[in-house]
């Protein structure tokens, strides 16, 4: 005879197995060419990350959507940090400021940062390309993709790039 506590667990197995399937995301790079990026990576014209640190986070505050600018912004110098971060919680905030702090940046280079990946993959690497609207920030592929989670995560890439790039047309 069965017990009617061990039949309750099946139901309860099945949904938790059911949830963690639906929740796939798409396993092809996010590369701009498809291929794996890596620091330096750009066609000849096309600017060129010099150095990055990328910071993720699951708690990353009320508006990462509207943080997720469509183009890298400079954040050199300390307002245009604050307002990069206005809108991150406290805690990643904080981590971008440290990323972009231990970042060595010469004088004939900028600092630029960018919301990059809001989801359940956290990309390793960016490379930059140029659009009509600016330098986007693109992620490289995931270790891991199509991983599953219950919060979706949010990276923040900070990169050093040759002085001018941003502003260049």
């Amino acid at each position: 005879m069965r017990r009617l506590g061990t039949l309750l667990h099946l139901p309860a197995v099945l949904l938790v197995a059911t949830s963690l399937v639906a929740c796939g995301g798409d396993p092809e790079p996010r590369g701009a060419d498809g291929a794996a990026a890596s620091v330096g990576d750009s066609d000849e014209a096309g600017p060129v990350v010099l150095r990055q640190r990328l910071v993720t986070a699951t708690d990353a505050g009320e508006g990462p959507g509207e943080v997720a600018g469509e183009v890298a912004v400079a954040v050199g110098d300390d307002a245009a940090m604050d307002a990069f971060t206005a809108d991150l919680s406290e805690g990643l905030a904080a981590d971008v400021v440290e990323a972009a702090d231990a970042l060595e940046v010469g004088g004939d280079e900028e600092l630029a940062a960018q919301v990059v990946a809001i989801g359940c993959d956290e990309p390793t690497s960016v490379t930059a390309r140029r659009t009509p609207g600016g330098v986007v920030l693109e992620p490289g592929p995931v270790p891991s993709p199509g991983r599953q989670c219950f919060a979706a995560m949010t990276t923040v890439a900070v990169v050093v790039l040759e002085a001018g790039t941003l502003s260049a047309g």
